[in-house]
């Protein structure tokens, strides 16, 4: 993205290519010679711009420690907001001349979990390249909170994710699919042939599932919290394929989402519906300033038609 626009105004001249090494300094932790290898350029060169444009606005924007960048000052907190929606309207603007001239040509960057990953967005995938087959698909797979500050700071085009997306101004989301968690145990376990597991039987036993923060984990930890229980979770991991590993090797009760099992997989354990923690809606997240390409539209339609009843 070539920016060499010059912001005239009364007291200030503003170079875009300013405000846009401030906004790749902060996306890339305030690392300097991170940045210049994303833009192509030098960390000399980063450093003049952000000079010219603290001299401009005869204040400092990041915060040093010697001659390192370690956070924004008020007034970069203050001006980040500003460059960033600067920034959407610049993708957007791209992004119409880029559908216009090739409609099925580019790189679609896609932020979501593991899980979304492994177990939901495969048919997806598979479907949208045989649509585009130009199209270079892009998978980072990241935590939700994470996900979302890669939508907002246009790090990835589409975000994907349970918790984190829905309650963001500066996102737009639309609605995915729903799910609850199941409880998986070997075919001998003693529970294998329940419907309906109270709480506190579960929890008598060691259990095995997410790590915090993914997959509703902070959901079944205040559901026990509240019933007065302490669960003894032997292990949390980030993977259902782990978790289910486990679980069959005899070290606990699962406890993961439903669309993560794979009876084909793991013959050996039965999965047992459960209610206690709630129902769960995955989101499609984007910029709510900025819209993407025309085939990440298209890609959003595949996955809303996913689970769409007939």
């Amino acid at each position: 993205m070539a920016i060499n626009v010059v912001v005239n105004q009364r007291h200030l001249q503003i170079q875009l290519k300013q405000l846009e090494t401030v906004w790749h300094t902060v996306i890339n932790g305030y690392n300097l010679s991170q940045a210049a290898n994303v833009l192509h350029t030098s960390q000399s060169s980063l450093s003049k711009h952000i000079a010219a444009l603290e001299n401009q606005l005869k204040t400092d924007v990041f915060i040093r420690q010697g001659k390192r960048l370690t956070g924004l000052t008020p007034m970069g907190e203050a001006l980040l907001p500003h460059i960033e929606s600067i920034f959407a309207e610049i993708r957007t603007i791209e992004n119409l001349s880029l559908d216009y001239n090739n409609p099925q040509t580019g790189t679609l960057t896609i932020a979501t979990t593991h899980t979304q990953a492994r177990y939901v967005l495969p048919k997806i995938i598979k479907k949208f390249k045989e649509n585009f087959p130009k199209v270079q698909l892009v998978l980072q797979q990241a935590d939700p909170e994470t996900i979302a500050d890669m939508v907002i700071r246009g790090q990835a085009d589409i975000g994907i994710a349970t918790e984190s997306l829905l309650h963001n101004a500066y996102l737009r989301c639309y609605r995915y699919y729903d799910w609850s968690h199941i409880i998986i145990v070997p075919n001998d376990h003693e529970l294998a042939g329940q419907t309906d597991i109270d709480l506190p039987t579960l929890a008598s036993y060691p259990l095995i599932t997410y790590h915090g923060g993914f997959t509703g984990r902070s959901t079944i930890d205040k559901t026990f919290q509240q019933a007065g229980l302490e669960p003894d979770i032997v292990l949390a991991a980030l993977d259902a394929d782990v978790i289910s590993t486990y679980v069959n090797a005899g070290l606990g009760v699962g406890i993961i989402a439903e669309m993560a099992f794979e009876p084909s997989h793991y013959q050996n354990l039965t999965a047992i519906p459960v209610s206690h923690f709630g129902r769960f809606t995955s989101w499609i997240a984007v910029r709510d300033d900025s819209e993407v390409r025309q085939f990440g539209q298209a890609f959003i339609k595949l996955c809303q038609g996913q689970f769409a009843k007939p």
